[in-house]
């Protein structure tokens, strides 16, 4: 039998006007690609060219690995989806600069991969930045899509069963219901990764987000920079504003997860084929960067008769290891103080933001606005913002916070982890029943009370899961945090970047593996939280 009823599901699904919302997504996507190219200056314009090719490169790279992946690790029957999935998600805590390290161990310049080759350097200049960057994308494309499918009502998918074959029913009903968070994906990975500095800085790649970290580095006046990476800020607004726009006209604010389970497609005789690619995918992102730091952990290099020789060493990789904590105890203590500060501000601003929104319509703008800036800003833009705020004419009482406190980093950190965090309690707050809070309101609760006595006792582990997230974004935090760090003050961040500069390869493998297991607990925690139930 044809499918011959299809464009009826479609049109049932949504009552939207798809072409408007095209209009607005090119229109967007147009903003952001011509403002940074019509800068006067001509090293802008070489800039902004760089920043679109590594940010378009790493977008369509991982979306070519994580939209296949996403869908075969959450709608399809391959074995070891749930164990995979686990270990990709987890990834999502792990931080861009112990990721850069990671790869870096393995295949860099005096990665072990690179001395047993002969000097072969697989991770160098522009091939070495697109590299990292897609690996680090690629878990949240797997997210991000994986979501949107998901949300794919299992009634319409099992009524079109009906009239046609499950690949039918995956091109015309579950993958036009996953569209909009597949372009969220790209969107989320192209500006996420066009305001980083960490991985352009250590394979020397001119974006605006390295400009501005390099010009502070060197001495530059901090006034002029910010507006030269005006344009590249613009643009990044634009399409971070375009994408949430577009993704709140194709998801409507009732939308929410059927309670039936989703239709699990069979693959058939490509099951095993699809399960052996998809393992062999997570595997190879989780694996290798892991093996390659345990490797240079426990490298020694003795000199022989023919010359220099390398072995391995089981005893010295667990004695860097075991070392590495207390070695970097202030800076272990630092961060985790800083992080908890800045995770504790930017729930409270993610709590403030979010109750008014879960109700949408024009409730929702601050809340939309606050994630698209803090998401379209680079982060060395964050530190020259918090810089000319504690050190501007305006307040002069802010210069002594500036110099004698913690103030400028905490602020720095909460506005890099406020929009995961503003995300996460959303949407825990827009799944509160309306009729308890009205029935509430009629008994003469004011909306505080409602908020305090109501919202937030039933979604104590939501506001849980809010924090660690944030606290885990603050605690990696580097582009930002480099550029405010007061005196006396390092962090795990800066103090591993600064090693990986200096070539200290043992040491930040050794540290970088106590970090990895820590990212790694912290996202058990995370995922133990979100199957809560909620009360």
């Amino acid at each position: 039998m044809g499918f011959a009823y299809a464009p009826a599901y479609t049109s049932n699904m949504r009552e939207l006007d798809v072409k408007s919302a095209r209009r607005l997504a090119l229109a967007a996507v147009a903003l952001g690609v011509t403002v940074p190219l019509l800068a006067a200056d001509q090293r802008a314009r070489v800039l902004a060219t760089n920043t679109l090719v590594l940010s378009g490169s790493v977008a369509l790279a991982s979306m070519a690995v994580g939209v296949p992946l996403a869908f075969l690790l959450t709608r399809t029957d391959i074995f070891g989806r749930r164990w995979a999935s686990t270990l990709l998600l987890a990834m999502l805590f792990v931080p861009l600069y112990l990721q850069a390290a990671a790869w870096e161990a393995g295949f860099g310049l005096q990665g072990w991969y690179t001395a047993q080759t002969g000097g072969s350097v697989l991770l160098e200049g522009w091939r070495g930045a697109i590299a990292v960057h897609t690996a680090a994308a690629i878990p949240w494309v797997v997210l991000i899509v994986g979501m949107g499918l998901l949300l794919a009502e299992p009634e319409l998918e099992e009524a079109a069963l009906l009239d046609g074959t499950p690949g039918q029913v995956f091109r015309r009903v579950t993958l036009p219901r996953a569209a909009p968070s597949i372009g969220a994906a790209f969107l989320w990975v192209a500006v996420t990764t066009a305001g980083e500095m960490t991985v352009t800085d250590l394979f020397q790649i001119r974006t605006y987000a390295e400009q501005v970290y390099t010009e502070f580095a060197l001495g530059d006046v901090i006034g002029e920079a910010p507006w030269r990476i005006l344009p590249s800020t613009i643009a990044a607004g634009w399409i971070v504003v375009g994408g949430l726009v577009l993704a709140s006209r194709l998801v409507p604010d009732d939308r929410h997860a059927s309670e039936r389970l989703s239709l699990v497609f069979s693959l058939g005789r490509w099951r095993w084929p699809a399960g052996v690619a998809a393992l062999g995918s997570v595997a190879f992102l989780v694996g290798v960067p892991i093996v390659s730091l345990i490797v240079k952990a426990g490298m020694l290099v003795t000199r022989g008769e023919r010359g220099l020789v390398r072995s391995w060493s089981a005893s010295q990789c667990a004695r860097l290891i075991a070392g590495s904590p207390v070695r970097f105890s202030r800076e272990f203590l630092w961060s985790i103080a800083v992080a908890a500060l800045a995770a504790t501000l930017a729930l409270v601003l993610g709590l403030l933001l979010a109750w008014p929104a879960r109700r949408g319509g024009w409730r929702a703008t601050l809340a939309w606005l606050a994630i698209a800036i803090c998401l379209a800003m680079p982060g060395p833009l964050v530190g020259l913002g918090c810089i000319e705020l504690f050190t501007g004419p305006q307040w002069p009482w802010l210069l002594d916070l500036y110099d004698h406190s913690l103030a400028p980093i905490v602020l720095a950190q909460s506005v890099r982890s406020l929009p995961l965090c503003t995300l996460v309690l959303w949407y825990a707050l827009r799944t509160i029943s309306p009729d308890v809070l009205d029935s509430a309101a009629l008994e003469g609760a004011t909306g505080l009370r409602r908020f305090l006595r109501i919202a937030l006792p039933q979604r104590r582990a939501a506001v849980a899961v809010a924090w660690l997230v944030a606290f885990a974004v603050a605690w990696g935090e580097l582009a930002a945090s480099i550029l405010v760090v007061p005196p006396g003050v390092i962090t795990l961040p800066i103090q591993i970047f600064n090693l990986i500069h200096y070539g200290v390869d043992d040491q930040v493998a050794g540290i970088s593996l106590v970090v990895l297991a820590a990212f790694f607990l912290l996202a058990a925690v995370v995922g133990a939280l979100a199957r809560k139930p909620a009360e």
